[in-house]
């Protein structure tokens, strides 16, 4: 069994100022994402050869929590290790397609359990200090290590042979990870892991320089220090702003030759003020309101719309999300599938999406649509909609006819208060007496990673696109209370999630996953509220704008008109 860690379910509720800008709207989510998605406004200049040179200012409404990617798990901190640091693989583009990134190339062995990693040769650190496949052994040991108790843990812990031992103290080194040389990098698995390569996508596993952490120390490397082989080298960071410049010795090139990346400095201002980071964009001060910014400030998206100008600036893509209400399954009355019914049947979804300004679309499964294992025909006993009077006769059996009382928990932010006033009015009509209570997060956190809130709202955000991420994740019961907050035990899902976790045939896993989102809802574990849309707005002198559901804003690969001066 994997062990899973506090992942980007937690993270949608820790960043409270960007859950608030989170939830911006939706177009269907069958609607394929922009192709090569630059501008409209630029569309016309996307085939010119890109430029080098220029500075851009974005704002985050957030401080990265951490520089060391180890410890960093937030979207700001994400965002700018991902412009320091190099991974061993990467996605192509908005694709999800894996591809080499330090390393040259890889291979998988027959049994799907000992991959084996050739690195490219010459690569370095800011510092000249060459990368090697121990620069890889020395981040999986951090990541392993509970004096840093980094959130990547449980991604390899312990799928990954000795990775259990080495983080219980018990080995000096992980014996499933090998360097026989400084250019190979040999990983061992436990068991198979079909979604393995997306797992070293993520920047906990990034290439350090293990010998400069040690002449700086563990707290000033996440604080104020950083030391990478990626395209931007950090010049300053205080409380208000974080500076990145162009690492004139980057190994990557574009298809004309040139080296990455294009831009000579980005400047992040920090700024939690969602209305001033929309009027920065508008008089143009800032290059784009992307992923820091969660996009465009949901009450200031009518605006965008509204102004042919700005309308012209929007992108739009699904995000890989679901937000929705959940609930201690294993406590009264939650315990009462036939009450569990009631809430699916008593909350109308549709309304809310008006409440997000029609950028949503109602979602009726764990699983996102755009997801392979997403189940296209539920049965009609996984089926719900908007029936009061059924969520009524429903209760009613279940021995409530007069309802009951729940307190309703989430975050005090302006776009959850109004979804979660109109769930607790559609609640209150069937006769479930619903009090809201706002919580901070601090406190919200920590009774949520125990298992302590009893009826929620919240969203989960993908770590890696497979269906694992969000059905292992929230539904195995080896993993409560940690990410399987609601205490959920069925052992036929179970059973179900721990196949597919280690089937390597896809279509197998597939319909695994289909089959385990119909007895999800069939049981109705969760109630799926909706998709979001990630709407973002970029300037027409910004070029190469690529929206990925994978990935950060793609700063290696913008560029910006020379004549622009920001």
């Amino acid at each position: 069994m994997k062990k899973v860690s506090v992942n980007r379910k937690v993270l949608a509720m820790a960043s409270v100022c960007v859950l608030g800008t989170l939830v911006v709207g939706c177009a269907s989510p069958s609607k394929s994402p922009p192709k090569n998605s630059v501008m409209n406004a630029a569309a016309g200049t996307s085939q010119q050869r890109p430029q080098v040179g220029g500075d851009i200012v974005i704002d985050s409404p957030l401080p990265p929590k951490a520089l060391d990617p180890a410890e960093a798990f937030d979207m700001a901190s994400g965002e700018i290790i991902s412009a320091m640091y190099d991974q061993l693989l990467m996605y192509k583009g908005t694709t999800t397609q894996i591809v080499p990134m330090a390393a040259k190339s890889y291979s998988v062995s027959p049994n799907g359990k000992v991959y084996t990693f050739q690195l490219r040769k010459g690569i370095k650190f800011w510092n000249g200090d060459p990368l090697t496949a121990q620069s890889f052994i020395d981040e999986f040991e951090r990541v392993l290590n509970p004096k840093i108790a980094s959130a990547g843990e449980g991604f390899i812990d312990p799928i990954i042979q000795g990775s259990a031992a080495y983080a219980a103290g018990k080995a000096k080194t992980i014996s499933g990870i090998s360097a026989p040389n400084p250019d190979t990098l040999i990983i061992r698995l436990e068991k198979p892991e079909p979604f393995f390569p997306k797992i070293l996508t993520m920047t906990f596993f990034s290439a350090v320089d293990q010998k400069y952490i040690n002449s700086v120390g563990e707290n000033k490397y996440d604080s104020q220090d950083a030391m990478g082989t990626g395209p931007f080298e950090l010049k300053d960071v205080t409380t208000n702003s974080v500076v990145l410049t162009r690492n004139p010795s980057y190994w990557r090139t574009d298809q004309y030759g040139n080296q990455l990346p294009y831009l000579n400095q980005i400047t992040i201002d920090i700024t939690e003020n969602t209305a001033l980071e929309a009027q920065r964009f508008e008089l143009g001060t800032t290059a784009f309101l992307g992923n820091l910014t969660s996009g465009i400030p949901n009450d200031q998206y009518p605006t965008f719309e509204t102004n042919p100008a700005l309308k012209k600036t929007v992108l739009q893509v699904p995000m890989v999300s679901v937000w929705y209400v959940d609930m201690t399954v294993k406590d009264k009355p939650f315990n009462n599938v036939l009450v569990r019914k009631a809430l699916e049947w008593a909350i109308n979804k549709a309304y809310i999406i008006k409440l997000l300004k029609g950028q949503g679309e109602v979602a009726n499964q764990p699983t996102p649509p755009m997801l392979p294992g997403y189940n296209k025909h539920l049965p009609s006993d996984a089926t719900y909609g908007y029936n009061p009077a059924k969520a009524k006769q429903l209760l009613a059996e279940a021995g409530y006819p007069k309802g009951f009382s729940i307190s309703l928990e989430t975050f005090n932010t302006p776009t959850d208060e109004a979804i979660i006033t109109a769930i607790a009015g559609n609640l209150n009509a069937i006769g479930v007496k619903c009090k809201i209570q706002p919580m901070e997060g601090s406190t919200f956190l920590t009774e949520y990673l125990q298992g302590k809130v009893p009826f929620f709202f919240t969203g989960y955000n993908q770590d890696f696109p497979d269906a694992s991420d969000f059905l292992n994740t929230e539904f195995n019961s080896a993993n409560a209370p940690a990410t399987d907050n609601t205490w959920y035990d069925n052992p036929q899902v179970d059973s179900l999630l721990n196949e597919a976790q280690t089937d390597t045939n896809q279509q197998q896993r597939v319909k695994i996953y289909e089959q385990i989102n119909a007895d999800l809802m069939a049981d109705a574990a969760q109630i799926p509220i909706y998709i979001p849309m990630d709407t973002i707005a970029v300037q027409p002198w910004v070029h190469g704008y690529q929206m990925s559901p994978t990935q950060f804003d793609p700063l290696t690969t913008i560029w910006i008109d020379k004549n622009h001066s920001k």
